[in-house]
């Protein structure tokens, strides 16, 4: 029996696929098998409450935008995103309540693409992975790129991330 459970935690909260950081993902590995990318964005493409993309990150999403609708969820405000709509004409959901699914069907919606088309990523498992795996979407975790910024509630979710795969003993850390 705990061997079943074991397996449903897994299937529900454990990514696909891992990477440090979302411009070490190769695309061409991808761009035969799917037609979109949904992408959350603090820690995932900025640093948290950031406005500035690195280079890299802008280099890798005018990559991905040549193969791949690209769209963006998150919890936040949508003024943070302004930039990155107008400069990379990128659809952009704020205010997603993650992981309910709402946002990431009117995102699939938006970029017309049906949920075995889209490739998640994000850099939490309990808003962006498990939102993901609800849906059945190819979930791939990034690792947060930076820490030492997140809200309280962040904190407290990262902290109960790592107890979750300390119990189930992952293959990486986080």
């Amino acid at each position: 029996m705990s061997q079943l459970i074991l397996e449903m935690h897994k299937k529900i909260f454990y990514p696909d696929e891992f990477y440090k950081k979302i411009e070490d993902i190769d695309l061409n590995k991808y761009k035969d098998k799917f037609k979109a990318i949904i992408i959350d964005h603090d820690n995932t493409i900025v640093k948290r409450g950031g406005l500035i993309l690195e280079k890299d990150v802008k280099d890798w999403l005018k990559e991905a935008n040549k193969n791949f609708k690209i769209g963006i969820i998150s919890n936040n405000m949508k003024n943070k995103f302004n930039s990155i709509e107008k400069d990379y004409t990128i659809p952009v959901i704020d205010k997603a309540l993650k992981p309910l699914p709402h946002s990431f069907k009117k995102m699939m919606k938006i970029l017309n693409v049906k949920s075995d088309e889209v490739i998640l990523i994000g850099d939490q498992i309990f808003t962006d992975i498990l939102g993901g795996n609800i849906l059945n979407l190819h979930t791939i975790l990034v690792e947060p790129r930076d820490k030492s910024k997140d809200s309280i509630p962040t904190k407290i979710q990262r902290f109960f991330e790592s107890f979750f795969w300390k119990k189930i003993n992952k293959s990486i850390m986080l």
